[in-house]
């Protein structure tokens, strides 16, 4: 089975519909022959979380995570501006969820 290499900063417990997309088709690619890979971050600075999308991910699809180097922190740092609020991180829910 050819395999095809999915490298995105944004995957679970991100949230969004960029992520859904992503993990809805890492779930389909099997059945037209093809192994998804994928390749994302260990801990990304994410504006929204959706613990639920995880559970729609195959069991034996490999995912790998690395580690990253934020731009927008490093220009925090820089500007002095990481001292102020940070933006807040949304949790994503649906009813099945609570």
């Amino acid at each position: 089975m050819p395999k095809v290499l999915i490298i995105t900063y944004y995957w679970p417990p991100a949230g969004g519909p960029g992520v859904q997309r992503l993990v809805k088709w890492v779930q389909l690619l099997p059945e037209y022959g093809w192994e998804p890979l994928v390749l994302t971050v260990k801990h990304g600075d994410y504006p929204a979380l959706d613990p639920g999308l995880g559970r729609g991910i195959p069991r034996d699809l490999k995912v790998f995570r690395t580690k990253t180097v934020e731009p927008f922190g490093v220009y925090k740092r820089i500007t002095g501006k990481e001292k102020e609020d940070k933006i807040p991180t949304y949790v994503l829910s649906r009813d099945e969820d609570e």
